[in-house]
């Protein structure tokens, strides 16, 4: 999975950023995950009712995670491809006595996070940064690092990881990543299935995009353990009224040739995602992996 992509990985990074400089506003106006200051998936487990609620539910499994490692709390959670903050201030809540950094490539998304900070009264304790999370090097180590649907973005997986061993401060710290994975099955699919992830890898600038098990491999050569799998693809909902109408819009604005604008790439890299996931192809995931490399974890799936 490794690959040598020097000058592609600048040019990646520079598309990335102004994709979220420009988007970010209308993704918070737009999605039901805007109150929550949430630019990733929501869930959907049984009691969510609320668009909002759903967004926070990646924030609260993380925060239970981080709980069961650090019952006093973590002194340093480091966020890479932290958007507008709203999963650190969620953490905020949770563990008043820890400092929390989020890293970002987008202008904005670092105006937005900073302004929200100041107005909940969070500054002292939340702030960021705006780097590149593969080459960043802070000169200082988090007992958590989390990942929420940006590991994807990563122009070369194995710096990513690297990048997060490095900056992992003891054993007992934790590297939590949540985003979207492969299923071992792809490597079969047909022509349209084929064509169908290649439209979500792209519409998304997901060059990171691969299975679990690349996954495992990387982590395990950045010399991180796999402490434990949660599949979490069943929590979410592919066929609500949204759903179905951006099924009937998507073909017809790719054939109109949209996705050369960022707002349709996005509708239509979603409606490919959410036939993937229906389909198996794609796996929803919070990987949890620690600093001493030992034993594989397992997959637990969700009921």
């Amino acid at each position: 999975m490794p690959r040598r992509l020097s000058n592609n990985a600048s040019m990646t990074s520079s598309r990335l950023q102004r994709y979220y400089d420009r988007n970010t506003d209308l993704f918070l106006r737009i999605g039901s995950g805007g109150p929550a200051l949430a630019l990733h998936r929501g869930l959907w487990p049984p009691g969510v009712h609320s668009g909002r609620e759903a967004a926070r539910q990646i924030h609260h499994r993380v925060a239970d995670a981080i709980q069961r490692a650090f019952p006093d709390g973590p002194r340093t959670v480091l966020d890479l491809g932290c958007g507008v903050g709203g999963t650190l201030f969620d953490l905020a809540e949770r563990f008043p006595g820890s400092r929390f950094i989020g890293v970002t490539l987008s202008g904005r998304q670092i105006t937005i996070a900073r302004e929200q900070a100041r107005r909940r009264g969070l500054a002292e304790r939340c702030s960021f940064l705006q780097a590149d999370f593969e080459t960043i090097s802070l000169g200082q180590r988090a007992d958590v690092i989390i990942a929420i649907e940006s590991f994807a973005h990563a122009s070369r997986p194995d710096r990513f990881l690297a990048t997060c061993r490095q900056h992992l401060a003891s054993r007992d710290a934790r590297v939590i990543v949540v985003d979207d994975f492969l299923d071992a099955s792809v490597a079969t699919a047909g022509p349209a299935e084929s064509a169908r992830i290649e439209t979500f890898r792209s519409a998304w600038n997901l060059p990171g995009l691969g299975t679990l098990e690349d996954f495992l491999g990387l982590a395990t050569r950045a010399g991180l353990r796999h402490a434990g799998t949660r599949d979490l693809s069943s929590w979410i909902r592919t066929d609500r009224l949204r759903d179905r109408l951006v099924s009937g819009i998507s073909p017809v604005a790719a054939r109109l040739g949209l996705h050369r604008f960022p707002f349709w790439a996005n509708v239509i890299g979603g409606n490919a995602l959410s036939a993937a996931i229906r389909d198996g192809q794609v796996r929803y995931c919070m990987i949890t992996c620690t600093r001493p490399v030992g034993a594989v974890g397992r997959v637990a799936k969700q009921p």
